[in-house]
């Protein structure tokens, strides 16, 4: 419960839209997939040192979508200005009800631990510009949301609607 805590402080602290600059090591989606992890970082290098955006998707798909989560929490807690996340389309609600996410959730803790993981992922930022000139992102650009702008006066914490800016 604290890692997650503190990783949500963490994160309701930044911005829809992070500014960064490299060098920075980029990960897209893990999906559950917790040794593809453990083997991103012994090729990415120590998140002491090395700087990691996480693109989303950190859940449903694979078995240890829980233990990816509390690992890139407790990074986050530990070295908050090393490990950064984003939100995917896989980090809400209905995707984890859909998907295996809720299931391993409840089979490994509880509803307690589901809900403040489902809170955590409400405070994700939502993108990254990186040397103020790579625009970086789950999915890709809504065209209801063309300029920095407007990304950045998105609400973001809460579920993503079914249609709209913050679905897209």
């Amino acid at each position: 419960v604290k890692i997650i805590k503190v990783a949500s402080r963490l994160m309701s602290a930044e911005p829809n839209l992070l500014y960064l600059q490299d060098p920075l090591t980029i990960v897209g989606d893990v999906h559950g997939q917790f040794y593809d992890m453990k083997e991103i970082f012994r090729l990415g290098g120590n998140p002491e040192i090395t700087k990691y955006l996480f693109l989303g998707d950190y859940v449903d798909r694979g078995f240890y979508a829980v233990e990816i989560l509390l690992t890139l929490y407790s990074l986050k807690a530990n070295f908050p200005n090393q490990i950064f996340l984003l939100r995917g389309n896989h980090e809400c609600r209905q995707m984890t009800q859909f998907h295996n996410f809720r299931s391993e959730v409840l089979e490994k803790y509880d509803q307690e631990i589901y809900d403040l993981l489902m809170d955590s992922f409400d405070r994700m930022p939502l993108a990254c510009i990186i040397n103020g000139q790579y625009i970086t992102l789950h999915g890709g650009l809504s065209p209801g949301a063309m300029t920095v702008a407007e990304i950045n006066k998105l609400e973001r914490v809460q579920e993503p609607p079914v249609s709209g800016t913050l679905c897209d």
